[in-house]
């Protein structure tokens, strides 16, 4: 009985402990591939993540077309001309101009002085220009002209003479730093702030290419501008401290023949150069009857000029010529007039016509149906007047910017009147116009008499009509009263009402 109950007992344990091993190992497997799978989706999504990640990344990265593959961060293209965006990469991106800031300190320069205009450096402008800055060495209270001064700027980039121009023109640094500002809001710069007359980096310094673009375009209408932009080597002689000369060479190898980077069509431009800048350049070229400006910002090292080179070839390239407008299709009646006596007389009216035949050199993108034509006939227009005088003009406009515009000629002729007929036809006026008065008020008078008239007769007739209907009531009432016997001396019936 003993053993027969401990086998029993064996069998009993051998049982439990299979069973409990295998649902172990059942549940050890099934947890592995739940752990395998969790793993594997996880896998899964931080892959998609990535790629999804990877995807977005790109994507922002090529958010910005650069069919050119430019390595400059920011850059523009633009008609020296009419101001067309001929191409740009984030033209509108906020940049730090480094020394083409210098652009705008010249032109105001040039606006505002004289070449002969001497220029003396202070402690201020010699020493308060920030360290690493570049600079032609001149000395405090040293003497420059304004000329010698330019291209010290413009060639050298030297910013104690940027301070030296500042003070002079303005007063001080600060004030002129105010002009800089308002002229480029009066050029167009509408994302632009400059916070000193040289570059040197300030976080409130800032532009964007398109705005830079649009003051070079300024600046270039100046003819004084483009000789020092162009010049390539300078001499300031001795001055009333330093005793030798000073040699000044052009930072732009675009315009060295002995560069490798020469470029036969740049007429010049400005550098620049900060660590928070990177290579910046703005240029101007010229080929056959098209010019171009190109600005390229945050470049690297020389490639600022392969990006320069590779804008103005597919400029060059990419413009045709387009005929925008027949003279033939526009005539105008202008009227004339003379002065006489602090007024200005009518004399009569002249018809106007096109000068010429309008055909531009355009680049092709250009949507001529898109280029409106605005008459501009400043009033008012004096005699005498010749045939083929010119009038106004015949302004044409794309994007809002004037990008051309046409004598209107006078096809007529319009001669001054005698000023003492003038006044005979001035009295003769006066009478006439006196008469006029009178008859108007003659006119005038007579209306109201009428009217009052027809007003008297309407209450007339409305009074007799009034009277007529009330007679008329009347007799009606009396008519229907009944008929009374009257007795009368002969005994016979007569009647009354």
């Amino acid at each position: 009985m003993n053993f027969n109950k401990s086998l029993k007992n064996f069998i009993c344990f051998i049982l439990l402990y299979t069973i409990f091993f295998t649902n172990t190992s059942v549940f050890y497997i099934f947890a592995n591939e739940i752990n395998e799978e969790t793993t594997q989706q996880q896998d899964t999504t931080n892959e998609g993540t990535t790629e999804s990640q990877n995807e977005d990344t790109t994507e922002g990265q090529n958010q910005i077309e650069d069919p050119l593959g430019l390595t400059a961060q920011s850059a523009v293209l633009i008609d020296a001309k009419t101001g067309i965006v001929i191409y740009d990469k984030d033209k509108d991106a906020k940049s730090y101009p480094a020394s083409t800031t210098k652009i705008l300190t010249a032109l105001l320069a040039i606006e505002n002085t004289k070449p002969t205009d001497i220029l003396t450096h202070s402690h201020n402008a010699v020493f308060n220009i920030g360290p690493g800055s570049s600079h032609i060495g001149m000395r405090e209270n040293e003497q420059i002209t304004m000329e010698q001064a330019l291209h010290g700027v413009l060639l050298a980039s030297a910013n104690e003479v940027c301070m030296a121009i500042s003070e002079h023109i303005s007063g001080s640094e600060e004030k002129f730093v105010e002009l800089m500002n308002k002229r480029a809001k009066e050029i167009g710069a509408k994302n632009t702030h400059f916070a000193n007359p040289h570059g040197f980096h300030d976080e409130n310094h800032y532009i964007t290419s398109y705005d830079m673009a649009l003051i070079m375009k300024e600046a270039i209408k100046n003819e004084e501008f483009v000789k020092y932009i162009s010049t390539t080597t300078y001499k300031i002689p001795a001055t009333n401290i330093v005793n030798e000369e000073r040699i000044l060479n052009n930072s732009n190898k675009l315009i060295l023949e002995r560069s490798p980077y020469y470029y036969e069509y740049c007429i010049g431009g400005k550098t620049g150069f900060t660590d928070e800048a990177g290579n910046t350049l703005v240029t101007y070229a010229k080929k056959d009857n098209i010019e171009l400006i190109a600005v390229v910002m945050k470049d690297e090292g020389f490639k600022v000029y392969d990006d320069t080179k590779s804008l103005f070839e597919y400029g060059f390239s990419n413009y045709e010529t387009k005929e925008i407008f027949k003279k033939e299709g526009y005539k105008s009646k202008v009227s004339v007039f003379q002065k006489f006596k602090d007024k200005e007389i009518l004399l009569g009216d002249i018809y106007a016509l096109l000068e010429d035949n309008v055909s531009l050199s355009l680049p092709k993108s250009v949507d001529i149906s898109k280029i409106e034509k605005v008459e501009n006939i400043p009033a008012p227009v004096l005699a005498p007047i010749n045939v083929g005088d010119k009038v106004g003009t015949l302004d044409f406009l794309y994007e809002g910017n004037k990008i051309y515009s046409v004598n209107i000629l006078s096809e007529n002729k319009m001669d001054i009147i005698d000023e003492k007929k003038l006044e005979r036809q001035e009295k003769t006026k006066s009478v006439f116009n006196i008469i006029l008065k009178i008859l108007k008020y003659v006119l005038i008078g007579a209306v109201i008499v009428v009217i009052g008239l027809f007003i008297i007769m309407f209450i007339t007739r409305s009074i007799v009509r009034i009277r007529k209907k009330r007679k008329r009531k009347s007799r009606y009432r009396y008519s229907n009263k009944p008929l009374k016997p009257i007795k009368n001396s002969r005994n016979r019936k007569n009647y009354r009402r």
